[in-house]
């Protein structure tokens, strides 16, 4: 087996795959999409893996270390990744099916599937909840890396399977069948009605979707942990899909489980980033049930590189509660306080870390847009970029075994060891952790940028004068 690094923290790590089927569909726009009788994109059911702190007794033969990286099976998810790249059958199946077929199927996350939850050993203590969402292309284990790190240092991380047309492939119920969705390009859809040229409507559906998938998330896990309202409106059951024989109790275990779910923390990459911002510059939607979602209670929102284009401009800006009601049923004990909290200061506050690479920091409009968009978010927001890091940097794609390398594994410690000192530290002056200044440089000045090249087009490419994982303070 090949073993993505292991996260060496505090605890081993546990995963588990979870679904929430919906009371009632969910449909977003009126898209004609390709092999699809009806129009809108269509949610019937909501899918996250977990992965948590868990207990394991050394010698235990019972759970094996390995969760698989490609998620469907190898002829399915080599189909997805090739169409999703946009290259051409032939060269899927004779470029990219051998050396997945050879590689692919081999690669392991180190996490034992469906072990039991550990409990913090501290009386009182909860596990804090992170919510994460993918970017385009991305899946629940794109960003295993930082997710499973995130968790040995004693988190609950739900890593989002959006079934919105964004994954390479998935496979979701439709109508009473289970279908197989490709992702969906912009230009493979056509609408019932003309859409604006500026606007990316297919995104804004994608973003409905996503919105309606964590929340729901959310309320389902929310009402998991709390174990105390069966009769709410809001909130469906948690289905635990795994092989739960070696664990009788793994369902009991999470019923009143020591997770704070009063206090959330939205993260996400790219797509992901830019679904954070809109869930927290947006109303809540309306269940299935027609009854409005209670706000998600976030306190922390690490976003990486976001991409904002899809959000109308200017902002995104925080979203006030002015113009919706307040919904005070017993949701979840959590949601309601957030709620009455919000109601009183007119606005909801938290904290927010966005993480920059270097090639969306040179993307200088978009970049200028960012920098107005983190100063309208308040004093307890923080923009940094790192410092020779792509835009894929994030994701597990440059530390694979045997074709990672150096300076993609630095970049995922110094994203990893950035986000446990915002999460980890509440106060201001995070930055001055000694574990992540031990690590890399801060910098609180632009480094100069250079001329090193031409792109295409014939304009200048450029790049910052710095070592590899120096973090800038803008």
């Amino acid at each position: 087996m090949l073993f993505l690094k292991d996260p060496n923290g505090l605890h081993p790590v546990g995963s588990t795959r979870c679904l929430v089927p919906l009371e009632k569909p969910i449909i977003a726009g009126d898209a004609k999409i390709p092999g699809q009788e009806d129009v809108g994109l269509r949610l019937e059911e909501v899918s996250f893996t977990t992965f948590y702190p868990t207990r394991v007794p050394p010698g235990d033969k019972k759970y094996r270390k390995g969760l698989s990286w490609l998620t469907g099976p190898l002829q399915t998810e080599i189909a997805g990744l090739g169409h999703f790249a946009g290259v051409s059958r032939w060269m899927i199946w004779l470029i990219l099916a051998p050396f997945l077929y050879a590689y692919g199927q081999f690669i392991k996350i180190p996490v034992y599937e469906d072990a039991p939850l550990l409990y913090p050993s501290e009386e009182g203590a909860k596990w804090p909840l992170v919510i994460f969402s993918h970017g385009l292309g991305g899946s629940p284990t794109t960003y295993s890396q930082l997710c499973v790190r995130l968790a040995a240092s004693g988190k609950i991380v739900v890593a989002m399977e959006h079934r919105d047309g964004t994954m390479p492939t998935c496979f979701a119920p439709y109508n009473g069948r289970n279908r197989r969705l490709l992702y969906i390009r912009e230009s493979e859809v056509s609408w019932a009605e003309e859409k604006p040229r500026d606007v990316l409507q297919l995104r804004l559906d994608q973003l409905t979707i996503r919105q309606h998938e964590i929340y729901t998330t959310y309320a389902a896990f929310a009402k998991l942990v709390c174990n105390s309202n069966k009769d709410s409106n809001f909130g469906a059951f948690v289905h635990f899909v795994g092989d739960l024989s070696r664990e009788p109790d793994f369902q009991e275990t999470w019923s009143n489980a020591p997770i704070g779910v009063e206090d959330v923390c939205l993260a996400g990459h790219s797509f992901g980033g830019c679904t954070v911002f809109f869930i927290l510059s947006s109303m809540s939607p309306m269940t299935p049930g027609a009854n409005t979602y209670p706000r998600i209670p976030v306190r922390d929102t690490l976003i990486l590189d976001p991409w904002l284009e899809p959000l109308p401009s200017p902002g995104p800006t925080p979203y006030s509660g002015v113009g919706q009601e307040m919904v005070h049923n017993n949701a979840t004990t959590a949601g309601d306080q957030f709620n009455r909290d919000a109601e009183d200061s007119g606005h909801i506050g938290f904290r927010l870390l966005v993480i920059n690479s270097e090639a969306f920091t040179l993307w200088t409009s978009h970049f200028a847009r960012l920098k107005e968009t983190v100063k309208g978010w308040g004093p307890d927001a923080k923009l940094v970029t790192l410092l020779q890091s792509a835009h894929t940097s994030f994701s597990d794609y440059h530390v694979f075994p045997l074709i990672g390398n150096k300076a993609g594994a630095r970049l995922m410690d110094v994203i990893s060891k950035l986000s446990l000192a915002f999460l980890n530290n509440p106060s201001d002056n995070w930055l001055s952790e000694s574990e992540l200044k031990s690590t890399t440089d801060i910098l609180y000045r632009m480094p100069e940028k250079i001329v090193i090249g031409k792109w295409k087009d014939g304009r200048n490419r450029h790049k910052l004068v710095g070592e590899v994982g120096q973090v800038v303070v803008h």
